[in-house]
């Protein structure tokens, strides 16, 4: 990925970095091969979320492994959602 960066093209990260932590090290290893790190928010109310992810567990894909709505609310409470001063763009 940091070797595509580099070359000047476009990288999309499709993951979850449910802590600031992660956003903030992701944000800078990508500026540190002088590219410019973009986070996009995607809105979603929990309940839905919440579904989703036991739906999806009926069937996982080959790359996932089963989610409980037990697990899911467990997991829930890790998640920092982003705060005004980290710059991101909002999708709802």
């Amino acid at each position: 990925m940091f070797k595509i960066l580099k070359a000047g093209k476009d990288v999309i990260i499709d993951e979850g970095f449910w802590a600031k932590s992660q956003r903030d090290d992701i944000k800078k290893k990508v500026s540190e091969v002088g590219a410019k790190p973009i986070l996009y928010y995607v809105e979603c109310p929990v309940e839905k979320m919440r579904e989703r992810v036991v739906t999806r567990s009926k069937l996982p894909p080959e790359d996932s492994f089963e989610i409980s709505g037990e697990m899911f609310d467990s997991y829930l409470k890790y998640w920092q959602p982003p705060e005004e001063d980290e710059e991101f763009i909002l999708a709802k």
